[in-house]
Order: C-alpha cells, then sequence, then structure tokens
C-alpha cells in the first residue's frame, strides 16, 4: 500500500470512471443494447475491456462501425435513461472524501470523459460540494497521457508536484502522473486490467478506497 506521507501532501487528484465512479456495468449495458438497437453482435465483457482505453467516441466507432453520430445518438439514448440507476460511487467514496476534507487535503477530479456527462454524473454522486475543482474533457484539451491538464490542475488548486498524488485506475493514469511530475496512486478496486496497472510501477497502490486514507495514518 505504501505511505503517503501526509505531511507534506497537501492535495489527492481522482480519476473518475473505474476510480471514484463504478461505470463499469452501466457501460457494459448501453454496449448491448446499442448493438441490440443496431441488429449487430454484441460485444463480450472481455472485449470491451480491451478496447476501453480508446477515447470514447473512438471507442464506440471500433465495436459499431464508421457512422459516429447514429452510433453516439443511440448509446446516448440509452445512458440518459439508464445513468440514475445502474452508475454509482464505490463503497467507501463519500467518506474518504470527507474524511480528507476534514484533515484538510485538497481535492480534485480530473478525467478524459467528455465534460457534460462527467458534470451530469458528479451532480447524481452528491459528491460536488467535497470537490475544489473539476477538469473534465473539453475541446482542445488533449487526452491523457499528456500532463498539461493534470498540471493546470494542480495550478488551480495552488500545489506543487511534490505535494500532490494522481489516483487512476489505468496505466495511463500512472503515465500522466509520471510526465507531470507527480506521484501515480493505482485505484486496484475498479481497474479493468490489474497486471497492466502494477506493471506501470505506481508510487502507491490500494485494493480499496478507504486503503488511500489509511495510508496517510
Amino acid at each position: 500500500m505504501g505511505s503517503l506521507e501526509g505531511n507534506r501532501l497537501k492535495a489527492v487528484v481522482f480519476d473518475w470512471d473505474l476510480t471514484l465512479w463504478n461505470s463499469w456495468d452501466l457501460h457494459l449495458q448501453l454496449m448491448q443494447s446499442t448493438a441490440d438497437a443496431l441488429s449487430l453482435p454484441r460485444p463480450s465483457g472481455a472485449q470491451v475491456a480491451r478496447e476501453y482505453h480508446r477515447p470514447f467516441f473512438q471507442h464506440l466507432t471500433w465495436f459499431f462501425g464508421d457512422d459516429e453520430q447514429r452510433v453516439v445518438d443511440t448509446y446516448m439514448g440509452f445512458y440518459l435513461d439508464s445513468m440514475a440507476t445502474v452508475g454509482g460511487l464505490y463503497p467507501g467514496v463519500p467518506e474518504t472524501l470527507v474524511a480528507l476534507k476534514d484533515r484538510g487535503y485538497r481535492i480534485a477530479l480530473f478525467s478524459d470523459k467528455r465534460q457534460q456527462f462527467g458534470e451530469l454524473e458528479v451532480e447524481l454522486s452528491g459528491i460536488g460540494h467535497l470537490l475544489d475543482y473539476t477538469l473534465f474533457l473539453v475541446e482542445g484539451r488533449p487526452y491523457k497521457p499528456d500532463p498539461h491538464g493534470l498540471l493546470h490542475v494542480l495550478d488551480v488548486l495552488g500545489v506543487a508536484k511534490d505535494e500532490a498524488v494522481y489516483v487512476g485506475d489505468g496505466s495511463h493514469d500512472l503515465e500522466c502522473a509520471r510526465r507531470a511530475g507527480v506521484a501515480g496512486g493505482a485505484a486496484l478496486w475498479g481497474s479493468l486490467n490489474r497486471e497492466d496497472l502494477l506493471n506501470g510501477h505506481p508510487d502507491h497502490s490500494w485494493e480499496s478506497m478507504d486503503q488511500v486514507l489509511l495510508s496517510l495514518e
């Protein structure tokens, strides 16, 4: 697990999907519904997981063809109907964030999820008041592992690189942290590929959200 050396740490920056927000069951359901609506074969969970690293629109068109607008509109129609009932926070997320805030840490989100979807989910989750800053994907912002977005988050928070840790579920999150000069933490509880994540040599790794808090003690 490893200690975060809380006497130096001032900020914890989290990824969103598969780190704080469990979108996996919802995404699998939506992929199957989209396939049915388009009269295409349903992808298996293993197939979806293998291609999950792709940017969202590329991920959809890889499975369902090049008519991006039709594919995205179909998926999003099901998403808006199901988001509130299938997606949700991982166990321990609200309690851990409250405890971090009580201890004076700054908390931020940095995610490649498109802003309009991410903001809806944060509002639904009820944790928005615990976040000092959120940065989802907007036009012109590069995808991870490009470090510019993470560096922008640190600048807004007013913390130095060695005063923060970035926690995510994928090896691209760790690479982003490395390029930014920030400690990287592996959210093993949500990762679709634990081996790949651990092969990214995280500075810290945790099996559950509450272990993040324990590593500060």
